[in-house]
């Protein structure tokens, strides 16, 4: 009875050891003295295809451009961040009703930043876009920040920048909720404009930043936002980023619609509608002419927040299909959910119906 007892007491303790050699390798590392810990940095490929190490769950954080920015908010990260990474009007929309964002110092103007003032901050990483300055890029890494590049020109891009960005946060879940909300906008918007015959979608024109005659080409989010809208780009054919054309082209499209989109405040929609060179183009004839959202911050720029500018420009063209729809309540919502505080408490309003 003993020597079987011993037995089983010798079984028990080579369980033990061998358990005791496997478990640290599941996400931990063993250091001389036996005890375990978890990994302090985390490998991943950017959206530049650059592989990079970073800190695990990083505490100090910077966004370089509006789309990190508003994802940094969306996963709820926000104070995590050196400097406000919100910028432009969405930026000074958010200092008036957070008095800790306005706080905060802000290092990125336009194209150029302040690389030593966020430096002396130490955050651990900086998101970037795609398009960043890779001298920037260089100076950000030689200050010791990881750089994190991504993009967000469709809106599977955009989804892989947010599951991108939260597995570097270390908030997977809340980047996952973020999409689910995203992706159920855009089902209600497709699920209401695939009853209305491919033939009656209108001929829409999205003009951009420089002038009347630049417009969002097919290889544009904006693209995109028109076909999920219901809508058919007139210069899906086009190349490039916001291209300039001609006013001869512009008449020969007939465009029903036109969108006045990123336009930087450079004309209006009566600058359109008095333009001599389109008084014979249908969108002009018919006052269809529209100024896009919003006064805060642009919904058609790249960001899951597009998702809103979908909305509009659904209800845009389809104002029978999507009358129970009231965009600011989901706008509402939405901003609360992401950016913690509504878009009307923000200050947002939409444009006036003409």
């Amino acid at each position: 009875m003993k020597r079987t007892c011993t037995t089983r007491w010798v079984f028990l303790l080579v369980a033990v050891l061998i358990a005791s050699l496997i478990l640290p390798g599941c996400g931990q590392k063993s250091d001389p003295a036996g005890s375990t810990t978890p990994a302090d940095t985390i490998t991943i490929t950017d959206q530049m295809g650059r592989t990079v190490e970073v800190p695990t769950q990083p505490e100090k954080i910077s966004a370089l451009h509006h789309f990190g920015g508003k994802i940094v908010f969306a996963l709820g990260q926000q104070d995590k961040a050196v400097d406000q990474v919100l910028y432009g009007m969405e930026g000074e929309a958010m200092a008036k009703v957070d008095p800790e964002f306005a706080a905060r110092p802000l290092f990125s103007q336009g194209k150029g930043f302040n690389v030593e003032g966020l430096a002396a901050r130490k955050p651990q990483v900086a998101f970037v876009y795609t398009s960043f300055e890779k001298d920037q890029m260089q100076q950000l890494e030689n200050a010791g920040i990881k750089v994190v590049a991504i993009q967000g020109e469709t809106l599977e891009e955009s989804y892989e920048a947010v599951r991108l960005m939260a597995r570097v946060l270390g908030c997977e879940e809340q980047g996952e909720a973020y999409i689910k909300d995203c992706q159920r906008l855009c089902t209600m918007v497709s699920e209401r404009v695939s009853k209305v015959p491919q033939e009656q979608h209108p001929r829409v024109m999205f003009c951009g930043p420089k002038d009347i005659f630049t417009v969002a080409s097919g290889e544009m989010l904006q693209n995109t936002m028109i076909e999920m809208a219901g809508g058919k780009n007139v210069a899906t054919n086009v190349k490039g980023f916001w291209a300039s054309v001609s006013p001869e082209q512009v008449v020969a499209w007939q465009p029903d619609v036109i969108i006045l989109g990123s336009s930087l405040d450079m004309y209006s929609v009566e600058d359109v509608l008095e333009n001599p060179s389109l008084k014979s183009v249908k969108a002009v004839e018919n006052q269809q002419v529209y100024t896009f959202p919003s006064n805060i911050g642009w919904w058609d720029y790249p960001a899951p927040h597009c998702v809103l500018g979908i909305v509009y420009l659904a209800k845009t063209l389809y104002p029978e299909e999507f009358k129970d729809v009231d965009v600011t309540a989901v706008a509402d919502d939405f901003y609360q959910k992401y950016l913690g505080y509504s878009f009307t408490d923000m200050g947002g309003k939409l444009p006036q119906a003409r």
